[in-house]
């Protein structure tokens, strides 16, 4: 009996000792992940070893999907949701982001405008009178506008705006709802519209007005209410801000809360609970700028730190709650391209894409100088004369 229990105690003992080594691998695993993921976040070299080494975030142009160009047609590309698009001869082909034809859709468009949010595209004739709403790979509608087109909009619900302009009035601006139904009507006699924005939530559309008529510039930000518009429309902009005399309106973007972010050429602003203020100073070291991204703001410095040698910072500022992440590179951006939540630098022959916490989605090279990118939420394109090479974000 006192055998057996010797025994027992000896099976127990061991028993405890495995679940104190197994406890213990575990604490010491966990500690080793916080200590990486805290290494991952604070320290840039660390970061950036693992971005290439680990998660293999470094691409080449041999590991990517490719479709080859008839170099004879006029050929109009464009990249959006998870398709690639080409049109020519007023046929537009879709792709997947293996480079695979899956779809086709005759479109009576020769020279485009293109515009995308999420999975709708729309197209439009450019100095001409179609335009065309996709879901997808579904063609939705058509429609035609008298007078020519000048810019065509959509927002990720299928809201279309157009700008046009005829022999009357120098902007017309037009919205549209999904099935394609015209929402509103406006007119500016004198005054060029440079850019509109959609609210994600359909109840507002902004317009940016260019005055050059006087000897100083005149940029106004002018917001309409989509449901006044339908039931008065003498009463349908509700919001009007006039900037400081010689200050250039160049983009709109409505951004969530419904909050408007407006780039100028020496600052970005945005209105907010119609108040507006100042995000950032646009000054000689500042490079790119970009406010077409969702709830964040970028923007490039450049700084020299030696004879011969720069180096660039992304700064990446969320303008709902003012937090700034940066993302540092040891060269010049020759381009920066943005959409939702992710800004791509060209420094030449090579991409990289950030996403709006600073950190590296992907890095793409070329053997060739890259001059032509397009990208949505989940698929990138290179655009070359004979080919386009497509990036798996």
């Amino acid at each position: 009996m006192e055998n057996n229990e010797k025994y027992d105690y000896q099976i127990q003992r061991e028993l405890n000792i495995r679940k104190i080594i197994i406890i213990g691998f575990i604490v010491l695993f966990v500690i080793a992940i916080i200590i990486l993921i805290s290494l991952y976040i604070s320290k840039e070299e660390f970061r950036n070893w693992i971005d290439i080494n680990v998660l293999r975030k470094d691409i080449t142009n041999e590991d990517v999907a490719t479709i080859d160009l008839n170099t004879d047609k006029n050929n109009q590309i464009f990249c959006y949701d998870k398709y690639v698009c080409i049109l020519n001869d007023k046929n537009l082909v879709m792709y997947n982001t293996l480079g695979e034809n899956i779809s086709e859709i005759e479109i009576n468009i020769n020279t485009a405008l293109f515009a995308a949010t999420d999975k709708y595209l729309a197209v439009a004739e450019k100095n001409g009178q179609e335009f065309c709403l996709i879901s997808g790979k579904t063609y939705l509608w058509r429609n035609q506008i008298d007078g020519e087109i000048l810019q065509i909009h959509v927002n990720k619900n299928g809201y279309v705006a157009l700008v046009t302009t005829d022999t009357t009035y120098r902007s017309i601006i037009t919205l549209y709802d999904p099935n394609g139904n015209q929402v509103l009507k406006n007119y500016l006699s004198s005054i060029r519209a440079v850019d509109v924005s959609i609210s994600n939530d359909n109840q507002y559309l902004a317009f940016a007005e260019l005055d050059t008529s006087g000897t100083l510039i005149q940029s106004n930000v002018k917001v309409i209410s989509v449901e006044k518009a339908k039931t008065n429309p003498d009463e349908a902009i509700i919001y009007i801000y006039n900037a400081e005399v010689s200050k250039m309106l160049i983009k709109l973007q409505y951004q969530e809360d419904n909050n408007l972010v407006c780039g100028y050429d020496d600052s970005i602003d945005i209105i907010k609970q119609e108040n507006e203020n100042e995000l950032i100073t646009i000054d000689d070291t500042t490079t790119f700028t970009s406010v077409n991204l969702n709830n964040n703001i970028a923007y490039i410095k450049e700084e020299t730190t030696g004879v011969f040698n720069t180096s660039s910072t992304l700064n990446i500022l969320n303008t709902s709650n003012n937090q700034q992440n940066v993302y540092n590179f040891d060269a010049v951006a020759k381009e920066m391209y943005t959409y939702g939540n992710t800004i791509c630098i060209n420094i030449g022959t090579e991409l990289y894409f950030i996403n709006t916490r600073g950190l590296l989605r992907k890095k793409y090279t070329s053997n060739q100088e890259i001059t032509n990118v397009m990208f949505s939420n989940d698929t990138a394109i290179v655009i070359y004369k004979d080919r386009v090479e497509i990036i798996d974000l």
